[in-house]
């Protein structure tokens, strides 16, 4: 009976420890580039998206990025689901793409 009380916690520990593993979520939003300085860009969010809620502007970090960007470019920024409450807000860009 030890053994099997034994081997059940073992086995307890080991499923609350994989299913505390830190999932790192994934949050896109999409806009307008209206400016452009360096290695930065403030977007403005399209109309409904949720990040509009934090800022209605926000500034990313584009260096990360092979493509090449101006004022005008319609993109998608995908991060982890972090608002800086600057202004204008920054993120942490895991992916940035030209849309449209």
């Amino acid at each position: 009976m030890k053994k099997i009380l034994i081997i059940f916690m073992a086995v307890l520990i080991m499923l609350l420890a994989v299913s505390c593993e830190k999932q790192e979520e994934k949050i896109t939003f999409s806009g307008t580039i209206i400016e452009l300085s360096g290695d930065r860009a403030i977007i403005e969010p399209f109309d409904g998206e949720d990040i509009l809620r934090s800022a209605d502007k926000i500034s990313v970090d584009i260096s990360g990025s092979e493509v090449s960007f101006a004022v005008g470019d319609q993109v998608t920024i995908e991060y982890d689901g972090l608002v800086m409450e600057s202004y204008p807000a920054q993120v942490n860009v895991m992916g940035i793409e030209k849309i449209g």
